[in-house]
């Protein structure tokens, strides 16, 4: 007997030395890598694939060649739906190591500490040299108590000498509740972590170009924009009457609402640089209508606006009609509706004309994006007649839209009143367009000598079709236009001045030149969505009894169920073996 038990005790020592052993073999090999690789992998169980990177994320990581740190401000005592992002950013900065032993990361409160002047000098130090602003969190302490707390959704990249910052949350839009501003923060964070990255290791910067010289937008109107795409690109101007042809080596061209007609020789330009693989954002006006020309009047006629470029566009596969877009779903003006002793009253109504776009569908460029703010957009017509050109809506309106064909005249007054809600029956008005495959140039059957001869003096030749291309059209010159302070000072692009709310329009216009320069890019991880379930808080309360009662009850039962069967059988194993 003393024999049998001491074999038993011998071999549960080799047990569990076995046991240990392999614990330590598989620690090692989870933290191995052999030529970069890791020696481990992972199952993304989820039906949204949250915990999946993509593609150009996994090689991105991998090849970085310098230490990258990572500051997460988010710290400290967190609201429920800021832990919960807390968490999120944790698991992500988890899977970008499984990629690259290069990354390294820190959770910092900012608000940290008892001594309150060092936490306002580090609060100072975080606006004057990062601009980054803490956001206002309410929370419910109890029926009667509400409180508020100031949270830092941002994170801070270091790269070498480079750093950059990631900011979570986007504006707040009126009526969108804190779950759900949190959750579109989780489906974008790896693209901005992926794009900040991108910013941060990228020594080669495309070059961007911006015509001038056709009444386009001046420089104060487009600095906000110029100023973001500095941060990853080299932008300057381009005067087409300098240049015979367009340098090939500016990757994109924007083309912001020209108010003076193109040439014949310079649409020949920009058709060429299109045939020859160039990318280009058109934001074009089709009507010369703008808020100032109702400064001074009630009412305005406005004129369609000739480009010059029509049949570029035509053939292409677009048609920009002067015929503008009205819907219900708009943002508001302030229009002067009485007088009294104090002054003008002004009241804030509804503008058919400035359209809120909601972005709809699953193109990165739009995806998980908020409203933008369009000011007397057109409706744009496809013309396609083959399948050489693929078109995809980026923005349109919504089922409560109509159209206004012209001439018709714009009444201020009008909107002092109810407007006639049964005209407004149509939706899914087109305002801006991706257009993506080969195009053909309007010039293949009527190519004029001095345009060859032009071509042949600098060692080209005509094309008449494009390689795979792709471009982007919106309806809405503005789309671009940052409003300017006092005349000399540019505010952010998208700011709308009467509702002092910052729209979408920044983030749609860098979205579609990032995917026009590099659609398998970090754009992709736009493209991730995660899956917003909330409680319902109604249900649970009236539950609660019930989920308090199995979450107690239940692992006991099982502990308890565990313990007899446990029993029993070592019952029965040593009975067999006395006998």
């Amino acid at each position: 007997m003393p024999q049998l038990e001491r074999k038993h005790r011998n071999q549960s020592l080799i047990q569990f030395a076995l046991a240990l052993a392999l614990l330590v073999i598989i620690n090692i090999l989870a933290n191995a890598r052999i030529g970069g690789q890791p020696l481990y992998g992972a199952l993304d169980l989820t039906e949204d694939g949250r915990y999946t990177l993509t593609e150009h994320t996994a090689e991105q990581l991998a090849a970085l060649e310098e230490p990258l740190f990572v500051r997460v401000l988010l710290a400290g005592d967190l609201p429920a739906n800021f832990q919960r992002l807390k968490d999120n950013v944790e698991e992500l900065l988890i899977d970008f190591s499984g990629h690259t032993d290069q990354i390294e990361w820190e959770f910092a409160d900012p608000l940290a500490g008892n001594d309150t002047e060092a936490i306002q000098d580090r609060q100072r130090q975080l606006q004057e040299d990062l601009d980054i602003l803490p956001v206002t969190v309410f929370s419910a302490a109890s029926a009667s108590e509400r409180s508020a707390n100031a949270v830092y959704p941002y994170a801070i990249l270091y790269y070498g000498q480079r750093v950059r910052v990631v900011r979570f949350l986007a504006t707040e839009l009126p009526g969108i509740s804190e779950e759900r501003r949190v959750n579109k923060a989780e489906a974008l964070l790896e693209y901005n972590f992926s794009r900040a990255i991108k910013g941060l290791v990228n020594n080669d910067k495309g070059l961007i170009g911006f015509t001038l010289g056709h009444g386009e937008l001046p420089p104060l109107n487009t600095a906000d924009l110029v100023i973001s795409l500095r941060e990853d690109y080299e932008v300057g101007p381009v005067h087409l009457d300098s240049f015979a042809t367009i340098p090939q080596d500016i990757e994109l061209l924007v083309v912001a609402k020209p108010t003076l007609p193109f040439s014949d020789f310079d649409a020949f330009k920009l058709d060429q640089y299109v045939m020859n693989g160039g990318k280009v954002l058109w934001a074009i006006d089709a009507v010369g209508m703008d808020y100032d020309s109702l400064q001074g009047r009630n009412e305005f006629y406005p004129q369609p606006r000739e480009t010059g470029l029509e049949d570029l566009f035509f053939r292409y596969g677009f048609r920009l009609s002067p015929v503008l877009g009205l819907d219900l779903v708009s943002t508001r003006i302030g229009i002067v509706t009485g007088q009294s002793a104090a002054g003008p009253q002004v009241s804030m109504v509804p503008f058919p004309y400035h359209v809120m776009a909601i972005p709809q569908g699953d193109h990165p460029i739009v995806k998980n994006l908020d409203p933008v703010d369009l000011r007397f957009p057109t409706v744009i017509e496809s013309v396609n007649e083959s399948d050489a050109v693929q078109t995809t809506v980026l923005l349109q309106s919504s089922d409560r839209s109509r159209r206004k064909r012209l001439p018709a005249p714009i009444d201020l007054d009008a909107q002092k009143y109810s407007l006639d809600l049964e005209r407004f029956n149509e939706g899914g008005l087109p305002f801006a367009y991706l257009l993506e495959g080969t195009f053909s140039s309007p010039y293949a059957n009527r190519l004029s000598k001095d345009n060859e001869a032009v071509l042949r003096q600098n060692g080209l030749e005509f094309r008449a079709q494009s390689p795979p291309n792709r471009m982007v059209v919106v309806a809405d010159g503005d789309i671009l236009s940052n409003p300017v302070a006092n005349g000399t000072t540019p505010l952010p692009l998208g700011l709308n001045r009467w509702e002092k709310f910052e729209y979408a329009n920044k983030a749609f216009v860098l979205n579609a030149i990032e995917y026009l320069l590099e659609p398998e890019g970090v754009i992709g991880a736009r493209g991730k969505e995660v899956k917003l379930r909330l409680i319902d808080k109604e249900s649970a309360r009236a539950d609660a009894t019930w989920w308090r009662t199995v979450n107690i009850v239940f692992p006991l039962a099982l502990v308890a169920l565990f313990g007899v069967v446990f029993f029993w059988l070592r019952r029965r194993r040593y009975a067999r073996v006395a006998a």
